[in-house]
């Protein structure tokens, strides 16, 4: 087993990790093979210079020793100096190129991560948490790159220069290498019982730091709750535990590394105690010279900073390996979401859905499930309500329809397909989805608008702008348009986030929308514009409107009435009144609750939103 596939297998996770971290590393690092092929031999040049440096100097001394004249000092002088401005010119080509191919490495595994974390499902999502990852894709990918620079690099010199200068020495003389070289064996052992420490430390930080990241994370994008319930100080002491965790680890870490540098450093002590002391001897009784004394003494202060720093180069290893492992850990997740072998030859949907006795669950052990033995066809063209109580599964049935989440085979078709078998891009480029928590990213409301289509224009921008109701907000906004929206939509009110929403899904020109409780922040003399505009366009697209306001879809064709999952009522608004069942209380229920009629600018206010409505 080589070196580094060694510092992979300390792992405390299990050698089957990183076995597999270390064969993806190895995949990158092939990729990138010419460049470390160059540097390969810079770095044999430039050990090579580091083993004649040494002999030159001898060489000038003899010279002085021998009493030669000062044009052949000088002459022997000045081939030294060139020699060590060539060490130094090849030394640094050497770096740059081992240190530009992990920068490159850095850039394709950031460039794989963010790939793989799009093409990933919800469910996985539920499971890590966004700190974590954001962790994991910084500070663990800047160790890796660190491993692949400057660690490679002493791992690949160091041992080269050794047997180098070792076998020059053994060359001058014999019986003084065999005694200096007597304490370095130990490295040996101090590298590998220091490595595992330095490993699981490294491991327990990483962690801490994710840990910590989270907390981080969670407490700024929650910040408006954390000041509505007073409860800074209890953050506060929730982060300084985090904190505290990740400072005594790092604590224990940084102890480890100290300690390595420390002991390794007196090998190369010891080994030039021996020089003095024997080499001083052999030179009293006339058995060395001072230039070859000069020439090894100078090969074991050339090996001191070598040594040493191979402290440094394990723990740097172990921490890269750590971290390579903890990134391999999100690779290795294959999506479960993706194109088959036997999809469909499909490029458009016409918009016809059937659920087929669906029962679906969210991803956890012991959880129940979220919609139960679903039987629905919705035709293409028509508009669908979904209504019910709180936890029956609305938005669930939402979520499956554009494949959100890992549903069985056959349960869902569009036009007659299992949506299992369309291909991906096909699927999500005819379904639009409006959540009722609307995200808009920090880009201007135009971008934002277009974020599905990018090379939209700035009249048919405002044209859906207008069939969402949004356009005459616009005019309140800085920069119209142009306004930068801030992080999550920040700027607006949590009515003209939804309209936002709806104007970016209405830009897709999808075949099938998706309103999932999306107008819940607007007022009902705006929701009504906004369903008689969507009503304009009844035949050309399949709506699914998911609401929990029974205003919202007493215009639908048909309304589905959930309840703990289960379909329990379907017909027409006037159907489902006469039978006075479910729907009829929710009716019943929602006129007589003044909440159903608050203004949209006290829900903006509640939801934490600015600007108007």
């Amino acid at each position: 087993m080589n070196a580094p596939e060694a510092a992979f297998e300390t792992s405390a996770v299990g050698g089957a990790g990183a076995r597999s971290a270390f064969r993806r590393l190895l995949s990158y690092v092939s990729r990138n093979r010419g460049y470390y092929a160059v540097a390969v031999a810079s770095i044999l040049a430039y050990v090579g210079g580091f083993v004649v440096i040494p002999l030159l100097v001898g060489w000038a001394i003899a010279a002085v020793e021998q009493g030669l004249p000062a044009a052949e000092v000088a002459r022997r002088c000045a081939i030294l100096a060139g020699a060590a401005v060539a060490r130094a010119v090849v030394r640094y080509f050497s770096r740059t190129l081992v240190f530009h191919a992990a920068r490159e490495i850095e850039y394709e595994i950031r460039g794989d991560l963010f790939g793989h974390l799009q093409r990933l499902p919800q469910s996985f999502f539920l499971r890590w948490r966004t700190g974590d990852l954001m962790s994991r894709c910084v500070n663990d990918l800047n160790s890796v790159r660190l491993l692949l620079g400057p660690g490679l690099l002493s791992l690949v010199q160091t041992p080269v220069m050794y047997l180098a200068v070792l076998g020059a020495m053994f060359h001058l003389e014999p019986r003084l290498t065999a005694l200096v070289i007597l304490p370095y064996p130990l490295f040996i052992l101090i590298a590998r019982t220091f490595g595992r420490g330095i490993h699981r430390y490294n491991l327990l930080v990483q962690e801490a730091l994710s840990d910590l990241s989270s907390q981080l994370q969670e407490t700024i994008s929650g910040i408006a709750v954390v000041k509505a319930y007073a409860m800074e100080p209890e953050s506060e002491r929730r982060f300084e535990e985090a904190n505290e965790r990740l400072f005594r680890r790092q604590l224990g870490l940084v102890r480890v590394n100290a300690a390595m540098p420390a002991i390794t450093s007196l090998l190369p002590a010891a080994a030039m105690w021996i020089v003095l002391y024997v080499g001083g001897r052999e030179i009293l009784a006339g058995q060395m010279t001072v230039a070859s004394f000069f020439t090894f003494a100078m090969y074991i202060y050339e090996l001191t900073f070598p040594t040493f720093i191979m402290g440094w180069v394990v723990a740097l290893i172990q921490r890269g390996a750590a971290s390579m492992q903890r990134i391999d850990e999100i690779l290795r997740v294959a999506p479960s979401i993706a194109d088959r072998e036997d999809v469909a030859p499909v490029d458009e949907l016409g918009g016809e859905i059937a659920f087929h006795r669906l029962t679906f669950r969210y991803p956890g052990e012991g959880r129940e499930p979220a919609l139960r033995d679903l039987h629905l066809r919705i035709p293409a063209g028509s508009t669908l309500g979904v209504v019910g109580p709180v936890g029956s599964g609305k938005s669930t049935l939402a979520s499956v329809i554009p494949r959100l989440y890992e549903v069985d085979d056959g349960r869902i078709t569009i036009d007659g397909i299992d949506i299992n078998r369309i291909p991906l891009r096909t699927l999500r480029s005819s379904i639009a989805v409006v959540p009722q928590e609307s995200f808009l990213f920090s880009l201007t409301l135009a971008e934002n608008i277009a974020f599905g289509r990018p090379g939209m224009s700035r009249e048919e921008i405002e044209e859906v702008a207008r069939r969402a109701q949004l356009h005459r907000d616009v005019a309140e906004l800085p920069q119209g348009y142009d306004t930068v929206v801030g992080e999550r939509g920040v700027m607006l009110s949590g009515g003209q986030r939804q309209r936002a929403a709806l104007a970016r899904a209405l830009a897709m020109d999808p075949k099938i929308l998706i309103l999932d409780d999306a107008l819940s922040s607007v007022d009902g003399e705006t929701e009504a514009r906004i369903l008689r505009e969507l009503r304009r366009e009844m035949g050309r697209r399949t709506l699914v409107i998911v609401s929990s306001r029974v205003s919202a879809v007493r215009e639908a064709d048909r309304i589905a009435v959930l309840e703990d999952g289960r379909l329990v009522e379907l017909g027409t608004h006037e159907e489902l009144l006469a039978r006075g069942g479910l729907y009829a209380r929710l009716c019943r229920e929602q006129e007589e609750s003044p909440e159903s009629e608050a203004p949209e600018a006290i829900r903006a206010g509640a939801a934490g939103g600015g600007g108007g409505a």
